[in-house]
């Protein structure tokens, strides 16, 4: 099953900071037939989204060092209205939902490849229906 019907195959970048959760997550998207770009701290990925690289997600843990994941989700939503976004952490939910902007999906960890996937999945299904502020009235 595709991971988005609009995008056959996905770029994907990932922010994770501990080396072998990156990798891990990287492999399971590319097993689906996604593109990764993996960096290991949001300033880079801000870095790259502000040079005007093209991504169809963004994917990050919330404790990354410098800027948090939180922050960095925040900012790309300000910034991307129609990007999907997925933030991931250890932390209970109760702490971290809160801090998000609307539209941001949440994935507790642990999690397996199936939760990802289907996060991943629910991420590009809800992005294809329009923001509640910009529907026509």
């Amino acid at each position: 099953m595709l991971l988005s019907k609009q995008n056959v195959q996905p770029r994907v970048l990932l922010i994770e900071d501990a080396e072998e959760t990156l990798e891990l997550s990287r492999l399971t998207l590319e097993s689906q037939a996604c593109e990764v770009v993996g960096v290991s701290s949001a300033e880079a990925a801000l870095g790259l989204l502000n040079a005007g690289e093209r991504f169809d997600m963004l994917f990050t843990d919330v404790v990354l060092g410098g800027i948090s994941g939180i922050e960095t989700a925040n900012r790309v939503r300000d910034a991307f209205p129609r990007l999907p976004i997925l933030v991931t952490s250890g932390m209970e939910p109760h702490r971290v939902l809160p801090e998000l902007r609307a539209g941001i999906h949440f994935l507790p960890k642990p999690y397996n490849m199936s939760e990802l996937l289907d996060a991943i999945r629910r991420c590009f299904s809800d992005a294809h229906r329009d923001p509640p502020d910009l529907r026509a009235a």
